[in-house]
């Protein structure tokens, strides 16, 4: 489990208008599975489990992966993220290569709520990083939507981890059409989505750090939510040297209007962590 760090590459920067002005986020783009279902074996040297109560999920070594990628602005940007000690490169590299410590909360509370039920449903896994959400929900029977900001981690880490958890060598390239995968930004990314595409369950930990990021958010799951469909967001009450938090997103929330937001679980010890449950603000 990954300790929380994140800096923004530098001084933190509260000044929500001056993040905005000056971050070219990337456009979004669909990310198609074809390579690492030929070169799996090449690409999976060795592989570590995520394991949460029951729930046991294959994913590749991150540090053995990125090494592989040469010549790249993304492998840049994760090595100033490591040299300015933080986890992200606001709008060059958000994060995507750790599991966070919200993962695990969301992963324990979905698999102790028997309400909650994957099979044959639409599911976005929003910011999804190594994808262990999105993973849990597809080996559960769900259809899948993968997102993350970096084309790279979709190529390398996500789409790889799914190959790894599908047994059947054989039935992989079929079963993984039940996934796809998008990189960049959440506002360019609801653009390119068709607008049929609504899920019944959004899955997103630990998106919630950079408030500039916020009406983008909410928009998307505004707009991707089904009618009757619910949003998990596990997220930090607060993050130290960022300022974006819980009760700042759920400010936004009720001042947008369009949805309505709960708290649905919180941590007992440590660092402070919530679980909001989402839905679509439906008239009286």
């Amino acid at each position: 489990m990954s300790s929380f760090r994140f800096n923004f590459s530098g001084e933190a920067d509260n000044d929500e208008k001056e993040i905005k002005d000056t971050i070219q986020w990337l456009d979004s783009e669909e990310v198609i599975p074809d390579k690492q279902i030929k070169n799996l074996d090449e690409i999976v040297t060795q592989a570590k489990m995520f394991a949460c109560g029951d729930v046991e999920i294959g994913h590749v070594v991150v540090s053995s992966t990125i090494s592989n990628i040469e010549g790249s602005g993304f492998k840049n940007a994760v090595e100033l993220a490591e040299k300015e000690h933080s986890d992200l490169v606001a709008g060059k590299y958000e994060g995507g290569l750790k599991i966070w410590e919200c993962t695990y909360d969301l992963v324990e509370y979905i698999t102790e709520n028997e309400d909650i039920k994957f099979d044959k449903i639409k599911v976005l896994d929003l910011g999804c990083g190594a994808g262990i959400l999105g993973i849990h929900a597809f080996l559960n029977g769900a259809e899948v939507t993968f997102q993350d900001y970096n084309k790279e981690v979709l190529e390398h880490v996500t789409i790889p981890n799914v190959l790894l958890n599908i047994e059947e060598e054989e039935s992989r390239e079929q079963e993984i059409q039940r996934c796809k995968f998008y990189s960049g930004d959440w506002d360019s990314f609801n653009k390119i989505l068709p607008s049929t595409d609504v899920y019944d369950i959004i899955l997103t930990s630990e998106t919630i750090y950079n408030q500039s990021n916020y009406d983008k958010l909410i928009t998307l799951l505004k707009d991707r939510l089904s009618k009757d469909g619910t949003a998990f967001v596990a997220a930090k009450t607060y993050y130290f040297g960022v300022g974006g938090g819980v009760r700042q997103f759920q400010e936004r929330i009720q001042k947008n209007g369009n949805l309505k937001s709960e708290v649905c679980w919180k941590s007992k010890g440590g660092i402070q962590r919530e679980i909001l449950k989402i839905t679509i603000n439906k008239p009286e």
